[in-house]
């Protein structure tokens, strides 16, 4: 289906305007993992590759959206899209219609038009997918990849409450993200703030806080798996490509923007932090609404 280009709505002011700067300003190191725009870790299991990173981001995509059982006509939410590479991928394989959210203009302009050129049953939309302006009980199912930690919160109240709403009772929401087990103390706690400032993330969501408002919110059935050790090995592939950049930049006599200095710094204490098993877990975390 060709989808027909949607009126843009101003993002409500309730969004951090640091995380627009960041994503603007990141947007070039986040081409060069993703020529495809995939913002997020890949997904690694046997007998996949070790260097295909492509194939574990798409990977990662599937092995979420897997959980909502996607049928083919049903209507999923993607909260927190970016590029919409995510939705795109959804829309062609699992033959449904897909409403992806972001805060970031171009992200949308972007996305929609590899969408219509692709003739995929995908919506970009410019909201903050705490306001997504859907009707109640509007979606089959929701996902989000490494985004609802932009939500408010230790628990991200917020965007869950957002998300039960828009769901039909019955429907699952699936969503991976990094969580923090307990109150990181010492210089753990000044790599945790360090790497929450340099993605623009208000703060990881903590494990136990999340659960605690999954159930408020009104979802049942909630489930985590810990895909630590499977996102690994993507996430190694950003060393040699932040020693490019470096060198790359030696060489052209290119000086990073303050954001960008302070995104690569977050993606390697990120890679330091996923090695302290007692503090940080990625973790996949399915819930149906009641």
């Amino acid at each position: 289906m060709i989808t027909t280009t949607l009126p843009r709505p101003t993002v409500h002011s309730m969004v951090d305007t640091n995380v627009i700067d960041h994503f603007h300003a990141s947007a070039a190191l986040y081409k060069l993992w993703s020529k495809e725009g995939h913002l997020h870790f890949g997904h690694w299991s046997w007998p996949m590759a070790p260097w295909d990173r492509k194939a574990m981001l798409n990977a990662m995509v599937h092995r979420v959206v897997r959980e909502l059982k996607p049928t083919p006509g049903q209507r999923i939410a993607d909260l927190g899209c970016g590029y919409g590479s995510s939705a795109r991928l959804v829309a062609g394989t699992y033959n449904t219609r897909v409403d992806a959210f972001t805060v970031v203009p171009e992200q949308v302009k972007e996305g929609q038009a590899k969408a219509d050129k692709e003739q995929l049953d995908v919506y970009m939309h410019l909201r903050d997918f705490r306001r997504t302006e859907l009707p109640d009980a509007a979606i089959d199912g929701a996902y989000a990849i490494e985004s609802l930690c932009y939500g408010n919160g230790h628990g991200k109240a917020d965007v869950l409450r957002e998300a039960a709403r828009i769901l039909k009772p019955g429907a699952r929401l699936a969503l991976v993200d990094g969580f923090v087990k307990k109150p990181p103390t010492g210089l753990r706690r000044h790599a945790v703030r360090t790497v929450e400032r340099g993605w623009a993330v208000p703060c990881f969501p903590r494990v136990r806080a999340f659960h605690r408002e999954l159930e408020r919110a009104g979802f049942t059935n909630i489930h985590s798996t810990d895909l630590s050790w499977n996102v690994a090995l993507s996430a190694v592939h950003g060393l040699p490509l932040m020693a490019w950049t470096k060198i790359r930049n030696a060489f052209t006599g290119t000086r990073l923007d303050p954001l960008e200095k302070a995104h690569l710094t977050s993606c390697l204490l990120g890679i330091a932090l996923g090695t302290q098993r007692d503090l940080f877990r990625y973790l996949l975390v399915t819930a149906t609404k009641a």
